[in-house]
């Protein structure tokens, strides 16, 4: 960038030489001689259009009207700039000292086009008589001031061929002021880019050690509509680096993503739609910027880490947040705009688009620690996590997650890169199924400390879409509990689904059951329910996706009293907004009917025995043979008839 400052010198110089001829040289002439001397120091061609006039009043100087300084050979671009009028004013007594003082310093509607080419070239790298323009060459400027400069109605390009990027502002407006170039100045810029304004404000503390590659004192503020960035520190040019005091405060983002030509994501409350940010920047020359000590605000919620962002098409970013209470509860009901809910009035799914374009913004890797997060359908304690981010999938692995007075740990992946899925392999310890089932269900009379293991996958771009998607399979065990408003025992004694006893409620030891999941519906046929009086199994679907559930559960009371206890399946079925309880009469006469059919088999068989053994015993007492039912009448006559041939052969 040291170009800038060459070009000025020169410029200058010129207008002292101009002043020095004012009374003996012919405008053309001193046009043409200044435009010899330029290209002699700067190597690029300068040409005036228009007149060269001297000015004596209101100060000693030279205004140059249709200027054009040339572009580097391989440019098609045009010339490098070209303004209607430069005017510069020169201080009579720092010429008689020795010194170039620069009063006044004027470009009026300048374009300058600024460009890297395909091999890297740049066109402001040009050698003058002043030295090379590598890095650390150095650009004598100590005698130089410039108490006032001002650019108006200018116009910047800036082409990149080997990134392939053009960045244009238009109404550039500059003011400048340097009692000495190696010591305080003072600046101003505002220009509009893709249509939104902005500006940088600021000063340098030794502009010529900055140029020269060296790390100066700075301080910069940038704004956009209501938008504010300050930085306070060391920064140096060539290449770009600092470090300092960062301050961001993001009213307006739509006026900040305006600048990049793009549209602001849609960001939930709580999760930066008015973002803040302080803390110790570094930029190195590598393009990689660090931030420590930072503190992060995104609405209501405060964050405290370090960030390390490598800066790339795609940014690369690794961060290490910790926070106390947060409050993500907009997440679980924010909706895009136009875009309603159209199952909410029946109690169902949310259909309403789930926005998670914003994890293809970046790549990278975070750890959080907070002691609370809300959810918003899920309130969560201690909450420790990791994870990362690349090409639009993140990863979260669950290290200490507190939910529902248990803890959760496990992974859960969200996956935006071909449409939304999201998916997840967790298990749960010691989770009240009071308040799952009451946050996800609304369903509160099961009480218990549950163990769970949960793997499922989903896909769709809204919650109805989602649930209704749902696959997957996992495994419950509740320790001992109770159901409340639920008597089972009492139901079974007097036959009556309404029957509410004393406490109205259900104590049980144990529930395990495991389950499979496929289309949003859970399927489950080994329930095990065991109690003091009561033991149960069961099987049936849960309709995560429709919100419903269809179970059969056959328990059995008093087995242990009763030789085969009583026994009265009971249907639990209906939406989750309305679930119901009642008997399964059908199942319960089918049964007795049953009972009674064995019943009347065995006394049947029982009453046929009976009669064959009174035929029997008649029919031997016709035969004179003793009734034996161990023998049969034809082996007992056999016998008898043996008995009486021998007797006849005389016993032979």
């Amino acid at each position: 960038m040291r170009w800038i400052a060459r070009i000025l010198v020169t410029l200058v110089i010129l207008a002292v030489v101009v002043v020095a001829g004012l009374f003996l040289i012919p405008s053309d002439r001193i046009a043409r001689f200044a435009e010899t001397q330029f290209e002699n120091n700067t190597g690029r061609a300068l040409v005036i259009t228009g007149g060269v006039q001297p000015t004596i009043y209101p100060r000693l100087g030279v205004s140059l009207e249709g200027v054009q300084i040339a572009n580097a050979s391989w440019s098609d671009q045009g010339p490098m700039l070209v303004a209607d009028a430069i005017d510069m004013g020169v201080g009579l007594s720092g010429l008689i000292g020795g010194d170039i003082v620069v009063e006044a310093f004027t470009i009026e509607n300048p374009v300058i086009r600024l460009e890297k080419s395909a091999d890297g070239s740049e066109n402001w790298k040009f050698l003058t008589e002043f030295g090379s323009d590598e890095p650390g060459g150095d650009t004598d400027l100590s005698a130089v001031s410039l108490p006032s400069a001002t650019i108006t109605g200018g116009t910047l390009s800036y082409v990149d061929r080997q990134a392939g990027v053009t960045h244009v502002l238009d109404d550039v407006a500059v003011d400048l002021s340097a009692a000495d170039l190696r010591g305080l100045v003072e600046f101003s810029f505002a220009a509009i880019k893709e249509g939104q304004p902005f500006s940088v404000n600021g000063s340098l503390d030794g502009v010529e050690q900055l140029l020269n590659g060296g790390l100066q004192p700075a301080e910069l503020v940038f704004a956009t509509g209501g938008s504010l960035a300050s930085f306070k520190g060391k920064a140096a040019m060539d290449p770009v680096q600092g470090a300092g005091q960062l301050s961001l405060d993001i009213a307006d983002q739509k006026a900040l993503f305006g600048l990049l030509g793009q549209t602001p994501p849609r960001i939930p409350q709580g999760m930066g739609q008015h973002p803040k940010l302080t803390g110790q920047i570094t930029l190195t020359p590598e393009n990689k910027i660090f931030l420590r000590d930072a503190v992060i605000d995104l609405d209501q919620n405060r964050f405290q880490g370090d960030f390390d962002v490598e800066l790339a098409d795609k940014p690369i970013v690794t961060a290490r947040v910790s926070g106390d209470q947060i409050d993500f509860s907009a997440m679980s009901t924010d909706t895009t705009e136009g875009d309603g809910a159209a199952n909410a009035g029946a109690g169902g799914w949310s259909e309403a688009f789930l926005d998670v374009s914003g994890i293809g913004a970046v790549d990278g890797s975070f750890a959080m620690d907070v002691n609370g997060l809300d959810l918003g359908s899920v309130q969560l304690g201690k909450t420790k996590i990791s994870g990362t981010i690349d090409n639009s999938r993140m990863v979260l692995n669950l290290g200490e997650v507190s939910v529902f007075d248990g803890n959760v740990a496990g992974q859960f992946v969200v996956n935006n890169r071909s449409g939304l899925s999201v998916g997840g392999d967790m298990s749960a310890s010691n989770v009240a199924m009071q308040s799952l089932l009451r946050d996800f269900m609304g369903y509160d009379r099961l009480l218990g400390d549950a163990q769970m293991r949960l793997k499922f996958l989903a896909s769709g771009s809204n919650m109805n879409a989602l649930m209704n998607s749902l696959s997957g399979s996992g495994s419950l065990a509740v320790g001992t509990g109770e159901i409340q408003g639920l008597d089972i025992a009492g139901m079974i004694k007097n036959l009556d689904s309404s029957y509410q006893g004393e406490g109205a409620k259900t104590v049980f030891n144990s529930i395990t059951a495991s389950f499979d999941i496929a289309n949003g519906v859970l399927r489950n046929d080994d329930l095990n329910f065991q109690a003091d009086l009561l033991t149960a199994t069961g099987a049936g679907e849960l309709g995560i996706g429709a919100q419903t559930v269809n179970y059969r559960v056959d328990p059995v009371a008093l087995a242990a009293q009763l030789s085969k206890g009583i026994r009265v399946p009971v249907i639990i079925e209906g939406p989750w907004s309305n679930v119901r309880f009642r008997p399964d009469l059908k199942s319960l006469v089918d049964t007795e009917l049953e009972d009674k059919k064995e019943a009347l088999k065995a006394q049947a068989k029982a009453k046929e025995e009976e009669l064959k053994a009174a035929a029997r015993a008649k029919a031997a007492e016709k035969l004179g043979v003793p009734s034996d039912p161990e023998q049969s009448l034809e082996d007992q006559l056999k016998e008898k008839a043996k008995s009486k041939l021998l007797d006849l052969l005389g016993g032979n």
